[in-house]
């Protein structure tokens, strides 16, 4: 005769205490702690700086946070790592730790934005927002409901006979979808502005929409998609939670997390029935209709009038930093090709007579640079070559008539190199700290010397030689957004050469000695050009996606990276394209709809906590 057995199993998980806990061992460092009024802050020896911004940062948005969600989670522990050129945070909230590494993130899905102010109050939300909609305690991450069922046994002497039905049902703690945890941390709340709806994500929900490609609901919940369509989870996650917040109230974020608390609420779909009164479903109806429609009004000057060029290189979700060659017959770039990821890339270099590419080097995602009269390119890439075996970037020469390569530098954190037009000196930045600083080194990677000196987190972005190789143009950012930058190359006479408050990046010469440089001035990037002496600017392509990394030619044929809704391209346009641009301004992008924070004004490294308290 059978047996059967229902048994109900509770895992507990207790931990009295809470340490840090890292992935690698790295003996050689050594480990400090700052002690916050409500954190806890771990770092290691080089790192000084980012600690006590860390903890700062976390003593300010800490208590506003748990007012929201009215939820107050304990000490948090931060641990903060500088061993490897890697930027991310990490939120471990069964255990109250974040871990933050401290250089800035660079991505190029995403506005840039003050890092740290960012990351921490990022994952600081995580931390509080699904500890409070956790059904259970932190040390009961899951219950699991086993039956079991039993043959018939056989001989007197056993008890049991053997399994035949094993069934476990996990019911977890915690069932928030990827969009709504990833939006709410994106969010924030409505006053920090340390994220906010920036025009490269307005770039890619636009492209979606007006394509047809809205992820639909059931997608927004997971991440099992390539780096465009996962990014796309945090990007939708963001505009429809600020939808929900400017539509309903932000109050309903709070509630929604309590109600996916309760223990019979399992979806999100009946979670935000019971709070706002329409099924999940309904409301993402709801907002997409308004988001495509308002999408599709907007865009009609646009295209009406769409300047692009044309496509060279389609292949894959990223093509980056195209760099014509000084005789102008080929040019190098950076692919992923058929990868998902948008990290996971290589040099090729694009022959134009033949129409075919070749791969160079594996592993390279910096610009790449060619060496005036001679057929080699420089360039950086990743690696844990270096007595600890951390993972940093080193610059490389690769001679394409001999396909050999040959490392320049060492542990030197060098990355976005570019060759002087006479050959003899590279220009590139490198991090420490969570700041970068310009610096250079001769062609043979001998003769270091320091350009730029900032220390508080200034961030820097491909440097490019002017035409007579006296000076450095760059990306600087230090809050929201990029400026052009300029610093002669014995590191005096730093100053803006465009400051606005749009975002302008991605600055090159032509051969009179103007640049050609991307900006979101008209609400969506497109690429100009800047008479440095006139100040006359003329708008040089008209895209609905945008257009980045300019790189041109004697004859003013530019090659550039262009937007589209399956991700980063590839164009080149003929000066003959470019003067169809009908007006240096040609076309404004009218006032966002409710989808994200407007870009903040003003200081935002201080932040009133007593305003926000309950």
């Amino acid at each position: 005769m059978s047996k059967f057995f229902a048994l109900l199993l509770i895992v507990f998980l207790s931990q009295i205490n809470v340490f840090p806990q890292y992935t690698e061992f790295h003996p050689e460092l050594k480990w400090y702690t700052i002690k916050g009024k409500y954190c806890m802050v771990h770092f290691h020896n080089g790192a000084e700086r980012t600690a006590e911004v860390v903890a700062k940062i976390a003593d300010e948005v800490i208590p506003p946070l748990e007012s929201l969600y009215d939820y107050d989670p304990g000490t948090i522990n931060y641990v903060i790592k500088d061993m490897d050129d890697y930027s991310n945070g990490a939120t471990y909230f069964f255990d109250n730790k974040i871990e933050i590494w401290t250089s800035a993130l660079d991505f190029d899905l995403r506005g840039t934005h003050n890092w740290l102010r960012n990351v921490i109050t990022h994952e600081t939300t995580h931390m509080v927002q699904i500890q409070s909609a956790m059904k259970l305690t932190r040390t009961v991450p899951a219950i699991f409901l086993q039956v079991l069922n039993y043959e018939d046994e056989r001989r007197p002497d056993i008890l049991y006979g053997y399994p035949n039905v094993v069934v476990s049902y996990p019911l977890a703690s915690v069932n928030i979808p990827s969009w709504f945890a990833e939006g709410v941390a994106q969010y924030q709340r409505k006053e920090f502005h340390y994220d906010y709806w920036d025009k490269h994500r307005d770039m890619v929900l636009r492209c979606y929409a007006l394509s047809g490609r809205m992820l639909t609901w059931n997608q927004m919940g997971e991440f099992d998609k390539n780096s465009l369509g996962n990014e796309s989870v945090y990007n939708a996650g963001f505009a429809l939670t600020r939808y929900i917040s400017q539509k309903y109230g932000e109050d309903k974020l709070e509630k929604i997390s309590h109600d996916l608390g309760k223990l019979g609420v399992f979806t999100m779909d009946q979670a935000m029935k019971d709070v706002l009164g329409k099924s999940g479903i309904a409301v993402y109806n709801e907002w997409s209709n308004f988001v495509i429609d308002s999408y599709r009004k907007r865009s009609k000057a646009v295209l009406s009038n769409l300047i692009e060029g044309d496509t060279l290189e389609s292949e894959g979700i990223g093509n980056f930093y195209p760099s014509f060659s000084p005789d102008g017959t080929k040019f190098a770039y950076v692919s992923s090709k058929k990868e998902d990821y948008l990290s996971l890339t290589d040099a090729y270099v694009y022959d134009f007579k033949t129409k075919k590419d070749k791969q160079i080097a594996s592993s390279v995602s910096s610009t790449i640079s060619w060496v005036p009269g001679q057929n080699k390119i420089v360039y950086a890439r990743l690696t844990d070559n270096n007595p600890n075996w951390y993972n940093i970037h080193d610059l490389y020469i690769y001679n394409l008539n001999t396909d050999k390569e040959t490392r320049l530098t060492h542990d030197l954190r060098a990355n976005m190199p570019c060759v002087s037009h006479d050959g003899k000196k590279i220009v590139f930045l490198f991090e420490r700290d969570g700041t970068t600083n310009l610096a250079m080194v001769n062609i043979d990677g001998k003769d270091y010397r320091q350009l730029t000196k900032f220390r508080n987190g200034e961030q820097v972005y491909e440097p490019k030689f002017s035409n007579n190789d006296s000076y450095v143009i760059f990306d600087y950012s230090y809050m929201h957004g990029r400026h052009i930058a300029r610093i002669d190359t014995d590191g005096s006479n730093f100053q803006f050469v465009v400051k606005t408050n749009a975002d302008n990046r991605n600055a090159t010469f032509e051969k009179d000695g103007n640049i050609i440089y991307s900006s979101d001035s008209t609400g969506i990037f497109n690429l100009y050009s800047l008479n440095l002496k006139s100040g006359v600017r003329k708008q040089l392509t008209n895209v609905i996606g945008g257009a980045f990394m300019p790189s041109i030619d004697s004859s003013g044929n530019i090659l550039y990276v262009g937007y589209t809704y399956s991700g980063f391209k590839i164009f080149e346009i003929t000066p003959e394209q470019q003067r169809k641009v009908n007006s240096a301004d040609n076309y404004v992008w009218q006032k966002d709809p409710p989808l994200g924070h407007d870009k903040p004004k003003g200081d935002l490294s201080k932040f009133n906590l007593k305003a926000y308290q309950k």
